[in-house]
């Protein structure tokens, strides 16, 4: 009986032991999920934080961006055209080509347009996305030319300007393309 007791004894010590092993297993094992839970947890702030940088960058880039364009067929437009390396300032160059005509819409916001006056007997025609386009502007003597506009870009037209630039471009088609 009393070797009963004493293996009973050795067996309640061993579990013991186990058991306070377990308990600092336990405790190392929750230390370390704890440190594994901090660390997702301060990446998913860094994500958000990235996030919330970005849409700040794409809501000022957005408010600064004059939004999509787009034109009908027939519409009257000047093509940007890239500077030519010619070894002086490309300040005098033209920053446009035009007047040209959209002629068809494609996909995506490009454009087919072509040049309503042929130079040299070579018709202009080409594919252009809409960001190297704007409408062609007629200047009238009316206008003030300080107002802002300086930099050799058309402003946008109004209906009325619109139907005027129509006309115009009847006539040219109509006519031997000189007004």
């Amino acid at each position: 009986m009393i070797g009963n007791l004493t293996n009973d004894l050795k067996m309640v010590k061993n579990e013991i032991k186990i058991l306070q092993g377990d308990i600092k297993n336990f405790k190392e094992e929750r230390h370390s999920l704890l440190l594994q839970f901090q660390k997702k947890n301060k990446k998913v702030e860094n994500l958000k934080s990235n996030n919330d940088s970005l849409v700040k960058a794409n809501a000022y880039y957005d408010k600064k961006k004059s939004g999509k364009l787009s034109f009908r067929e027939g519409e009257i437009v000047v093509v940007r055209r890239n500077p030519k390396a010619t070894g002086e300032s490309t300040k005098t160059q033209p920053r446009y080509r035009g007047p040209t005509v959209v002629t068809k819409i494609l996909p995506s916001y490009t454009y087919r347009i072509s040049q309503t006056e042929s130079s040299n007997d070579r018709l202009y025609a080409t594919m252009s996305h809409v960001s190297q386009l704007k409408v062609w502007r007629i200047w009238n003597e009316n206008d003030d030319v300080s107002s802002g506009n300086s930099d050799d870009e058309p402003r946008m037209q109004s209906p009325d300007e619109l139907n005027v630039n129509q006309c115009v471009m009847e006539h040219l088609c109509r006519t031997d393309r000189t007004l």
